[in-house]
């Protein structure tokens, strides 16, 4: 029977505990010439810890199991092959036995080819799993304990806008991605599509530590706490020692922006910024509320008609269909366009124009209320109710479980209504005149460059939404 032995020893132990490498491989050559085993190869590892498995001796070993056809791998102590019970069951099942190769250990009387010494691979088993779960045990109270004291977990995977420095244990401000960040933020609260920010960054040669931006690390980004200040351990927020980026009014604001265009896209089912015509997702059909989108169809002489036409008119997605018998009008799309950058130039040309829109608009908000005054409305006969139920329970009508059945509904609605409410205001991204007059006299030197994604940011930082009905055509615009 063909044996390899492995000895291991660390400095300390051996003055500790009085046995050398030349001691243990001196017993174990007599056991196995006792027990009639012929010894093949001897591994050893002077000065190692059986901490961990990262052992030239150890390495050798594993190899000369693996390629070569070796009956068993003798120890003096099962302490020497490994301190940890994870890393032993490790490589007696994964490595070992896996090639025919039982194990034993001299002191224990351990011997995997015995029915004793099989049974006790499953009692390391045990114990090796309570030896991962205390592991992980001090690893999470190590993680949480530096979170509240304000430090980063550490490891390879950085935020970007920061550098950890292992010395200091501190993330450390990284100026050039930083700088980044803060010119995402102010794009996107501006009212640039994450595309589009996408595409611009890519133009300037922006990168991060770990590549190119694209719209989901942006949206992770503008997301994370860490930039307010705020380190994370599991689901539990602490404050940092790291440099602000954000202050908090400006980090809720994008997030309401964030919250309100995710629930724009659920609503519409297209991406905002994910468009590839200048009108795309603003213009709504006066007939049915549907969407309008972008159609074609080939001609005879082997052009194609582009047009704007209602979602329940093409009938092209089922869920985007409001009105099945809709008949409002196609629009060719440069013609609509047109019309609407002539509006722009109106506005840009005429002053009085635009006086003469701006009384307009601020005359229809005044005789139909919008959605916002609606849902504030709502919200206040919701509080109402909550409040006569509340005085109920006072004067000792209603318990406080009937009390609960009733108000618990209750605040879910106004929950639902109250995010609706934010949303509804952090989109709509009202101009003041200075700001609307600035971006309409701009228009004719953006026009002019023919980038699509600049005037189309253009229009959207202008136009609210824009109704169609046949003929006439209604914009809503955001400064009024």
């Amino acid at each position: 029977m063909k044996v390899v032995l492995y000895v291991r020893v660390s400095t300390a132990e051996q003055a500790k505990e009085g046995y050398s490498i030349g001691e243990q491989i001196e017993r174990l050559k007599k056991y196995c010439e006792a027990m009639g085993w012929i010894v093949v190869a001897i591994f050893v590892d002077p000065g190692y810890s059986g901490g961990d498995m990262n052992r030239p001796g150890l390495r050798d070993m594993i190899k000369t199991v693996q390629d070569e056809d070796i009956d068993k791998v003798v120890v003096y102590k099962l302490d020497r092959l490994s301190r940890s019970q994870k890393d032993t069951l490790y490589l007696i099942e994964d490595v070992f036995l896996a090639n025919q190769t039982d194990f034993v250990s001299m002191n224990e009387n351990f011997d995997t080819s015995s029915p004793f010494g099989r049974a006790m691979i499953g009692i390391l088993a045990v114990f090796a799993q309570l030896e991962r779960e205390q592991i992980k045990e001090r690893m999470g109270m190590g993680k949480e304990a530096r979170a509240k004291e304000g430090k980063w977990h550490g490891g390879s995977t950085e935020p970007i806008g920061f550098d950890y420095n292992p010395a200091t244990e501190e993330l450390v401000a990284n100026d050039y991605e930083i700088m980044q960040i803060k010119e995402l933020a102010e794009l996107f609260l501006n009212g640039t599509p994450l595309r589009t920010i996408e595409t611009m960054f890519e133009e300037m040669g922006y990168t991060h530590k770990y590549g190119k931006w694209d719209s989901k690390t942006m949206r992770r980004v503008l997301r994370n706490k860490i930039y307010i200040k705020m380190i994370k351990h599991r689901d539990e927020w602490y404050p940092g020692n790291q440099a602000r980026v954000f202050d908090d009014k400006t980090f809720e604001k994008i997030n309401k922006l964030l919250d309100a265009r995710a629930e724009m896209y659920k609503l519409s089912g297209v991406k905002p910024g994910a468009q590839t015509t200048y009108l795309g997702g603003l213009i709504l059909c006066k007939h049915c509320g549907g969407k309008y989108a972008k159609n074609s169809w080939p001609q005879r002489n082997g052009s194609r008609t582009t047009v704007y036409g209602c979602y329940s008119r093409m009938r092209k997605m089922k869920k985007m269909i409001k009105d099945p018998n809709c008949k409002n009008k196609y629009w060719k799309m440069d013609e609509l366009d047109n019309l609407v950058f002539d509006e722009i130039r109106k506005l840009a040309f005429d002053p009085e124009y635009f006086n003469e829109v701006k009384r307009y608009q601020r005359d229809k908000t005044a005789e139909e209320p919008g959605k916002i005054a609606i849902l504030e409305k709502e919200i206040a006969k919701v509080d109402e109710q909550i409040s006569r139920f509340m005085d109920l329970y006072g004067i000792g009508k209603f318990t406080i479980d009937q009390v609960s059945q009733k108000v618990d509904p209750l605040n879910e609605t106004r929950n639902k209504l109250v995010k609706e409410l934010e949303a509804l205001n952090a989109e709509s991204g009202r101009l003041t005149e200075e700001e609307a007059r600035e971006i309409i006299d701009s228009f004719e030197d953006i026009a002019e460059t023919e980038d699509f994604n600049k005037i189309r940011l253009m229009i959207e930082s202008l136009i609210n939404y824009i109704e169609i009905d046949n003929e006439d055509v209604y914009i809503h615009w955001k400064f009024a």
